[in-house]
């Protein structure tokens, strides 16, 4: 059973990961040269979090330098958010500069989204973008699933998520990701394959797929032998 975490801020042991697996470690741009010294198996996913796009130009300028690096297999966590950060005239120019690196980079966009829904899905049908976006740690209720996967939404669950989206969200849109939590990959596996009636080998085997058909550089962990 291969297990990928598409989206943490954890500092990993890499050999010592418990349970081993492989994943994408969200970096700010100027974060970037160490950790990639520092990690060597992980991937990343880089971007300015919209809590501080204001004034992010040297940020910016800086990830628009490394973000070809083939390391970065993702741009982002960018986004919207409705709760903290800057006024949405500061945050969606910000966002939308993602949007043009994402689609230049032929890159996923990891999206960070909080009581935006309606702003994301129309500037997703304004942008018509190829590359996949993928919204981390979604929590949104089933009607808002319902409503972004009609524009092509992915989605990124971690230990919280609403179990009545699960019914919106087609199996081959969907990830999973421990974020800030401590609450381990494996966990969160277990948490959705249940919520979903699934047998959690099932489970993992969707998620690979979809990982390896999204992100086909990140490297494959050791599979986790199940009792």
């Amino acid at each position: 059973m291969e297990l990928y975490d598409i989206h943490t801020h954890q500092i990993l042991l890499e050999d010592n990961d418990d349970p081993y697996h492989s994943c994408i470690l969200d970096v700010y741009p100027l974060e970037f040269e160490f950790a990639k010294e520092t990690y060597k198996r992980h991937s990343f996913s880089c971007g300015i979090h919209p809590w501080y796009s204001e004034e992010s130009e040297s940020q910016m300028k800086y990830l628009i330098e490394i973000a070809s690096n083939p390391r970065i297999i993702a741009i982002g966590e960018t986004g919207l958010d409705k709760i903290k950060g800057p006024p949405f005239n500061v945050q969606i120019p910000v966002f939308k500069r993602h949007i043009e690196l994402s689609e230049q980079l032929k890159k996923p966009l990891i999206i960070h989204a909080v009581k935006a829904w309606e702003e994301l899905y129309h500037i997703r049908k304004e942008a018509e973008p190829i590359q996949p976006w993928i919204i981390h740690g979604f929590r949104g209720n089933a009607q808002v699933a319902q409503q972004m996967t009609k524009v092509g939404f992915m989605f990124s669950l971690g230990e919280r998520f609403n179990v009545d989206a699960l019914e919106f969200i087609p199996y081959d849109a969907l990830f999973c990701e421990t974020d800030e939590s401590e609450t381990t990959i494996l966990e969160v596996y277990q948490q959705i394959s249940s919520a979903l009636n699934q047998d959690i080998e099932y489970f993992a085997t969707q998620i690979a797929q979809n990982v390896q058909r999204i992100f086909p550089t990140l490297q494959k962990p050791k599979e986790l032998k199940t009792q």
